[in-house]
């Protein structure tokens, strides 16, 4: 494992959050057990940049999501959200990452980014400890939902959930096949229930994005189907 992650989910490490990380969980209705289930952290500043494999001075402090095994313990992997939001941007004949705050009319921008994870690694699907063996062993439906934090909002209310991180985040680059993580699901005549991000509707490559992942979870015999968050159901 990682050394710098290692150290973060070590007993060395108190696991602190800052204010500022506990206010935005809490906000997306995550509980204290949940968070603390989950082993979510602040990182020390100092190791933001050795953890991720590159620098970005424009992040001011970082949330750390370890991933959880399926086998038990945790992966090789984690993801943090940044703080500030940034965006990547033109001016002045050069690309930066600035603070959204800090955009100007004139700049072209390029993306935005609200989590980082470390470099060259493949996707990997988050599990949460509280339903993770209905999650791998049940028969229920199981709820595929992408986002961290919307992952463990579902598994709170009873549900078997797992994470997939962005609508592209369910496979290798370069091919549309299944990450090996799925192999640890039971999928064949189990419903799916895929819940995309809020744009949906609207973006039509987030639309296709998902339609190739049912198409992927069907191939491996399971009954995938879309629930759309409030917002996206017709008015």
């Amino acid at each position: 494992m990682n050394a710098h992650l290692e150290f973060l989910l070590s007993t060395v490490y108190d696991g602190a959050l800052a204010p500022a990380h506990r206010e935005d969980l809490e906000q997306s209705g995550l509980t204290k057990e949940m968070i603390e289930g989950q082993f979510i952290r602040s990182v020390p500043p100092q190791l933001i940049g050795p953890l991720l494999g590159y620098d970005i001075p424009a992040i001011l402090s970082a949330c750390l999501f370890p991933f959880r095994s399926p086998g038990g313990g945790f992966m090789d992997h984690a993801r943090m959200k940044i703080f500030p939001t940034l965006v990547k941007v033109t001016r002045d004949g050069g690309t930066r990452w600035i603070p959204v705050a800090e955009q100007r009319a004139h700049d072209v921008k390029h993306e935005t980014v609200k989590y980082l994870q470390p470099k060259g690694r493949e996707p990997r699907l988050y599990f949460v400890a509280a339903c993770l063996r209905d999650v791998v062993d049940g028969d229920d439906p199981l709820w595929l939902v992408e986002g961290e934090k919307k992952a463990m909002a579902v598994a709170q209310l009873g549900l078997p959930a797992v994470g997939f991180c962005g609508v592209e985040g369910w496979h290798r680059q370069g091919t549309t096949a299944l990450l090996p993580d799925f192999d640890h699901l039971h999928l064949r005549d189990r419903i799916v229930e895929l819940v995309p991000d809020g744009d949906y509707q609207t973006n039509l490559d987030v639309k296709r994005a998902v339609q190739r992942l049912g198409g992927a979870l069907l191939a491996r015999g399971a009954r995938p189907r879309v629930v759309l968050l409030p917002s996206e159901l017709p008015r």
